[in-house]
């Protein structure tokens, strides 16, 4: 069953670790409607909560008193996620770089800078979003695409990058 037109569901959780999961079971039944099969639902899933969980203790400072907004738009073609909070941390980065894991596990990098990186690779796109008001904090965009039964990732990103899907 796909929803006809746009569907919204809008949360508001407080910015307090282990919220994050009530967006994360939102997305999944709002996928589910759109008939994301369980892998996918998984990696959204995944995806969902880096995002909150940086929302929370980066953009809200881990401040139980502000919220994280989650706004998720669904239609016949795509799953929409638009994650909003307060900007408390400041500027968010605008590049996201491959981790160093092995700088990590040798101590030659800081640990963490992964959860960006990670959500990049399980959705279809991800990004910050700018926003005309200052006031209005960071917002962070996914998007995943429903593919048919027949299509998959590989094919989409070797047709979105090569001109065609690869023989």
């Amino acid at each position: 069953m796909y929803p006809q037109g746009n569907r919204v569901v809008e949360l508001r959780i407080p910015s307090e670790l282990g919220y994050e999961k009530i967006a994360r079971e939102a997305v999944a039944t709002v996928a589910r409607r759109l008939n994301f099969g369980e892998e996918k639902i998984e990696d959204i899933k995944t995806a969902i909560s880096e995002a909150c969980t940086n929302a929370i203790r980066y953009g809200a400072g881990s401040d139980a008193r502000m919220k994280v907004v989650v706004v998720l738009t669904a239609d016949e073609n795509k799953l929409d996620i638009l994650i909003k909070d307060p900007g408390a941390g400041g500027t968010p980065p605008l590049d996201v770089t491959i981790p160093d894991i092995n700088g990590m596990i040798e101590g030659k990098a800081r640990f963490g800078g992964m959860g960006l990186y990670i959500i990049r690779e399980l959705v279809d796109e991800a990004g910050f979003v700018q926003s005309d008001d200052e006031d209005e904090g960071n917002q962070f965009r996914m998007v995943i695409y429903r593919m048919d039964d027949g299509e998959n990732k590989s094919e989409k990103l070797d047709s979105d990058n090569k001109g065609g899907p690869t023989p």
